[in-house]
């Protein structure tokens, strides 16, 4: 049995690498965003089909890995919850834009920025692999790799009887982080659709064209009941993420040399990017502000800001709730509420607001700015939400359908009969 030291270190550094990911998947999801994946303003441009086909693999591949860190989140969270913690997710997103990564070394930060070349430098440094012979550390790390080792050296003093709570954990077997799907999924050619269907084979266009940025083996959950199990988690996190040092390149940095890593994935899209001028990304690329905040947004469209923000807190909500049951009150908040939030909620309102224009004199439009919504009881915190779709003015354009998908969402207010109401 642990000692009650190991098991706060174990809590408190577990916490933290939740919260690493928790700074990471807004700042990708910002910049997928920015991308229009169908550009209209190609078709005529001499190199429209390049400027096309770049748009959907950017935004496919930076939807991979805003997948697979909230799989890595997932996957911290389960080993907290086996050692008996309680994952802590909502409002614990970064508090403002630039940020730093908790405890990375002093000195870098990013921030909420549209795709450029620059941005995919920082996403870079985020992923960068560690170099050979560094040290785990838990403070002052210029790579995650250091810092998943560290806590892989305190797994290493644990035992198998520590890991209990399986049922708690969210569970391995529903495919809750498809690792290719329709957001991550892109064209060899960005104009393939305009190319003529066969009609004896009307699948065969698409099948031929698809590239999947991840591996099918990817994407899965795992249910840690010892410790071989979360030293195989802590693993995945990292082969998935920046790497090792076994490839100079890293592209397939895993010993089984089929998982690309997220530092490959940037550094091929960076050079990429560097084939295609300022103007010509503008035709791709939305114009939105950088770090935006809701205090600097225009009132009328506080709203729809709001909204967007308090649906993305709760469904971190959702997910620290789901982490509190088990069976199929856990299924029913964490798979319905998880995935009809984030694809049938959040994905459309985000989608949204940017064709609204700012009228400034940089010409941006409306985007997000994934700041922690604290709802005012958590008891009330879905009737909040409701209030807030409510709220937003037909002037927005907000998609009829978002106020029944919220009304639809897991309450995360369960009473004492542990019965899940929607």
């Amino acid at each position: 049995m642990m000692s009650p030291e190991l098991r706060k270190a174990l809590y408190t550094h577990l916490q933290t690498a939740i919260e690493i990911e928790l700074s990471t998947i807004p700042i990708y999801l910002y910049t997928y965003y920015s991308i229009q994946r169908q550009p209209q303003n190609t078709d005529n441009l001499p190199n429209g089909q390049a400027l096309a086909t770049f748009a959907n693999k950017a935004g496919g591949i930076l939807m991979s890995v805003a997948v697979e860190e909230m799989l890595h989140m997932s996957l911290s969270c389960n080993i907290l919850r086996a050692l008996g913690g309680e994952p802590k997710l909502y409002c614990r997103s970064p508090g403002a834009y630039p940020t730093n990564l908790p405890h990375h070394k002093a000195g870098f930060s990013v921030g909420l920025e549209p795709l450029s070349a620059h941005q995919l430098d920082q996403f870079k440094i985020i992923e960068i692999p560690e170099a050979a012979g560094a040290p785990p550390q838990r403070d002052n790390w210029t790579s995650i790799g250091q810092f998943y080792r560290y806590i892989l050296e305190l797994i290493d003093e644990t035992s198998d009887e520590d890991f209990g709570h399986a049922e708690e954990q969210v569970a391995a077997h529903r495919g809750y982080y498809s690792p290719n799907n329709v957001d991550t999924v892109y064209p060899k050619d960005g104009y393939y659709l305009k190319q003529p269907e066969n009609p004896f084979d009307p699948v065969k266009r698409g099948a031929s064209q698809a590239q999947y940025p991840n591996n099918r083996d990817s994407g899965h959950l795992i249910r840690i009941r010892s410790k071989a199990d979360a030293h195989r988690a802590i693993h995945s996190i990292m082969l998935e993420g920046e790497g090792y040092t076994t490839d100079p390149t890293h592209k397939r940095d895993d010993p089984e040399h089929n998982e690309v890593s997220h530092w490959y994935k940037y550094d091929q899209l960076r050079q990429e990017i560097a084939d295609f001028s300022a103007k010509d990304l503008a035709d791709i690329v939305m114009p939105f502000p950088v770090n935006p905040t809701r205090a600097s947004y225009p009132a009328q469209f506080l709203p729809l800001v709001d909204l967007a923000n308090a649906v993305y807190s709760y469904l971190f909500l959702l997910t620290e709730t789901a982490y509190r049951h088990k069976g199929d009150v856990q299924e029913s908040i964490f798979y319905i509420g998880m995935h009809k939030g984030m694809i049938f909620i959040l994905d459309k309102i985000l989608g949204g607001m940017r064709y609204l224009s700012l009228n400034n004199p940089a010409g941006n439009v409306l985007a997000p700015t994934f700041e922690n919504y604290s709802f005012t009881s958590l008891a009330t915190a879905k009737q909040e939400l409701i209030n807030l779709c409510m709220a937003v003015p037909a002037s927005l354009g907000l998609d009829s359908n978002i106020l029944g998908r919220i009304q639809d969402l897991p309450d995360v207010n369960i009473g004492p009969d542990g019965i899940v109401r929607f």
